[in-house]
């Protein structure tokens, strides 16, 4: 029975080094607040390593002398700059702005739709009831509507009807 104590104590021990090498991230959020997480944050968030081994950077130079197979590798491509970061930054924030001034528009034609279709259906409403309905000309002056255009005007308030209350 020891001996499988003893086992037990030597996995442990030989898997806790193998848990130290998980990189923590320090990061503040949008709302200010630090972070630390195992997860990288969003590629637009500074962040900081911490707890991790420092792995040096690639220069992006060609080796000073040949390199031990002969083989020169190509320079790497250089990490994203701050102005890179800012470029993206502004396009997000323009594509947010163009997506807010859409969403107005939306709701403004919504509004003006629902406007002219509670008038379609008083305009409807009132050319089905007949009798004495005028309009007032361009001299300020009523003219009557005989049957017929009332019958016309019916007709034009219910296509603005379909056209504007679905």
């Amino acid at each position: 029975m020891k001996s499988h104590h003893l086992l037990l104590v030597l996995m442990i021990f030989s898997i806790v080094p193998t848990l130290s090498h998980a990189e923590i991230y320090k990061w503040k959020d949008k709302d200010g607040s630090i972070r630390y997480t195992d997860i990288p944050p969003p590629a637009n968030i500074k962040q900081e390593v911490i707890g991790a081994k420092k792995a040096a950077q690639p220069t992006g130079k060609a080796p000073l002398s040949p390199v031990a197979n002969g083989k020169q590798e190509p320079p790497k491509a250089k990490a994203p700059s701050a102005s890179t970061e800012d470029a993206a930054a502004k396009l997000r924030q323009r594509n947010a702005e163009t997506d807010k001034k859409n969403k107005q528009e939306k709701e403004a034609d919504a509004k003006r739709k629902e406007e002219n279709c509670k008038a379609a259906k008083a305009n409807f409403e009132t050319y089905s009831q007949g009798g004495r309905v005028y309009k007032v000309n361009e001299k300020g002056e009523r003219e009557y509507m005989d049957d017929k255009d009332l019958q016309d005007g019916k007709v034009q308030a219910q296509k603005e009807i379909d056209e504007n209350c679905n």
